[in-house]
């Protein structure tokens, strides 16, 4: 059998990506280390399961070597790739942890690192469903004498620029958004060719105000029930005008904005 290449990545590298000695060397220079936290679950018929994990991981690269070239030093994490995606149970593939194995997947890395030497450490969510879990662990994690825990999550800032990025009216779960930035990294992984375009993410009609998900900088949170009965295919709204230049421009803000969190909370 031909064993193809199916997708190549640019660095810089992440931490499983590199050898024991070399992470012991970085830890020479930095305690700081930031880690995606994502999920394996229906992006719709066009993406991959592994998209939010594709997203962060991307993310977390661009945010190391920004930094990089700013002379700060920080170790980009084990991406972790499972999540709490209960709701898309309905979708071949998907996975789904439990809320106390998710605490506890999330806990016993940061420990790892901690142990190891880290302690500036840095979750960054990609996947909105392991907001509340991620709240929870840094809270407990950061308890430990001289550790310092920071949540990150971009998705806020990210959906308030799209009216001046994206094609379409919203992004949406698996959307235009999603789809973009997935071409920005992982382009064999996407088939436009198979793209639905789905229902409006969060229904139609007039909206109340910050009546949106607490995930999305709102004010409200209705825990998951079923995501085939709000959308048969998976997905929401159209992810056709998807490229990946407006992928690149998407990650441009969560880069910009990231770094400048992360600078100020640690005082970098």
């Amino acid at each position: 059998m031909n064993r193809e290449v199916i997708y190549s990545v640019r660095g810089p590298r992440l931490l499983p990506e590199m050898t024991s000695e070399e992470v012991g060397e970085e830890l020479k220079h930095t305690d700081l280390i930031i880690f995606p936290v994502a999920s394996t679950e229906v992006h719709g018929p066009h993406l991959p399961l592994a998209a939010d994990t594709i997203q962060g991981t991307d993310a977390v690269r661009r945010i190391v070597a920004r930094f990089a070239r700013e002379g700060i030093r920080v170790v980009g994490g084990l991406p972790i790739p499972l999540g709490i995606s209960s709701q898309q149970m309905d979708f071949p593939g998907t996975i789904s942890l439990s809320t106390d194995t998710m605490m506890a997947v999330i806990r016993d890395v940061c420990n790892s690192v901690i142990k190891h030497g880290f302690r500036r450490i840095v979750l960054v969510m990609s996947h909105d469903g392991n907001l509340g879990v991620l709240y929870s662990a840094a809270e407990e994690i950061s308890k430990q004498p001289g550790v310092r825990v920071l949540l990150i999550n971009w998705l806020p800032f990210l959906r308030s620029k799209y009216t001046e990025v994206l094609k379409s009216k919203s992004g949406g779960h698996g959307g235009e958004g999603e789809t973009a930035r997935v071409l920005a990294s992982i382009p064999e992984l996407v088939h436009l060719d198979r793209a639905k375009v789905g229902p409006v993410e969060g229904g139609e009609g007039p909206k109340l105000e910050s009546d949106v998900s607490v995930h999305f900088g709102g004010g409200t949170f209705d825990p998951a029930r079923g995501l085939k009965d709000k959308t048969p295919i998976g997905s929401f709204g159209d992810p056709r005008g998807a490229t990946a230049e407006i992928g690149e421009k998407c990650y441009a803000i969560i880069e910009d904005w990231a770094c400048e969190v992360i600078k100020r909370h640690f005082e970098l």
